[in-house]
């Protein structure tokens, strides 16, 4: 959060607390950067989760040396009030990463350099406020709070305030789509919907909603130390670096992991954007529901919207549009569907009964037991332990 000077004449307690947080904060943006930097088949979101990693190591660094500053009599004044502007950088890193991987096809457009204004407006309020000074100056409006006077210091809380939660509705919208649109594609998403980052935004979202809400009453009611404030954020900025390292590692991009034989920006065709089918279009629905029935592909955990349209021998385009305009359902949906219904068949057959709950869900295609779970209480209106109890199997 925003770090603009301490209190003058209060002792810093804790001040070795904070080294360690800051300390340990930077070497594991460093040590995730590398492991990122050194990884074979990069895409194009691992080079913007490198540069997010990068960008808060310079802003954990830079606090550090702030702190440094006010606890060794100001040695380099230059750097007063360096980091406050890099906290505008946070944002947009994140909103990047999202983007670049929740994007089929993701390029660079030069509309998107917009999401620096902030931070040059910052770098600009701070040169005329602070930067500009002479260092015996600068020193003297810090260890004074002086800066508390002037309309720089509200203004740039609100903008923190503002921006960063912003940002983090912004990355919940961009995941939300994203799981929309890949529900036309895959039928089973457990391992790709970017759940854990969903949960890290609201996390992240309501901390820091609750960080600047003290920052406000710290300016209007002067009731809490600086030292303290950056604590609580510095301690949270660890916590974040720590888990989108080691989720954001293992997550890969699911396009440049995975082969998708489809653009699925386009496979998201709703029935009232959709004409009137055609006679041709009816007599394959009927072909499609006769495949399902008889073939069974969602046996196969791993089909996908492509491999079953090849086995149609239509486009998986034609496809994705006869299952959202006729069917009104996205390809997850449609499968899941008759994975559910085959789970409650094989629930029925007197060799199953002393099968697994798991056991006959891995059976009817099924390869997640959150996705199971979900999808079947969805369709079913209970737990599949409950459907199973109804049928007094034991």
């Amino acid at each position: 959060m925003l770090q603009m000077g301490v209190r003058c004449n209060k002792k810093y307690t804790g001040v070795n607390v904070l080294n360690i947080i800051l300390i340990i904060g930077f070497y594991q943006t460093l040590i995730f950067a590398g492991i990122i930097l050194v990884r074979k088949q990069k895409g194009v979101s691992d080079y913007f989760l490198f540069g997010l990693f990068l960008i808060y190591g310079i802003t954990l660094l830079l606090g550090y040396l702030e702190l440094y500053n006010r606890t060794n009599d100001y040695p380099f004044p230059f750097l007063i009030n360096s980091s406050t502007p890099v906290i505008f950088l946070h944002g947009p890193a994140i909103w990047f990463y999202i983007k670049s991987l929740t994007t089929q096809n993701f390029r660079f457009k030069s509309k998107y350099l917009l999401h620096f204004l902030p931070f040059l407006m910052v770098v600009g309020l701070l040169f005329l406020n602070t930067y500009r000074l002479s260092a015996e100056e600068r020193i003297i409006m810090e260890r004074t709070e002086a800066f508390k006077e002037h309309i720089t210091f509200p203004l740039i809380i609100s903008m923190v305030a503002v921006f960063t939660q912003g940002y983090f509705v912004w990355g919940l919208i961009l995941i939300r789509n994203y799981k929309r649109r890949i529900k036309n594609y895959f039928s089973e998403i457990s391992s790709i919907d970017l759940a854990w980052l969903r949960i890290l935004l609201i996390t992240s979202a309501v901390f820091y909603a609750g960080t600047s809400l003290l920052y406000i009453t710290d300016y209007v009611f002067r009731v809490f130390s600086y030292h303290w404030l950056q604590s609580i954020g510095y301690s949270y900025q660890a916590v974040f670096i720590l888990v989108l390292g080691y989720r954001g590692y293992k997550q890969g991009n699911v396009f440049s992991s995975r082969r998708v034989y489809a653009n699925i920006e386009s496979l998201n065709i709703h029935a009232s954007e959709a004409n009137a089918l055609k006679d041709k279009d009816k007599i394959f629905v009927q072909e499609l529901l006769q495949q399902m029935d008889i073939q069974r592909p969602y046996l196969n955990s791993e089909i996908t919207l492509a491999s079953l349209s090849e086995k149609l021998g239509v486009t998986p385009e034609y496809l994705s549009f006869i299952l959202n305009s006729k069917l009104n359902r996205n390809f997850f949906d449609f499968v899941n569907q008759y994975r559910v219904e085959e789970f409650k068949r094989i629930c029925r057959e007197e060799n199953t009964r002393n099968f697994t709950i798991m056991g006959m869900a891995w059976d009817a295609g099924f390869n997640s037991k959150p996705t199971f779970n979900r999808v079947f209480k969805k369709i079913a209106g209970m737990t599949p332990g409950e459907y199973v109890k109804s049928l007094n199997i034991k």
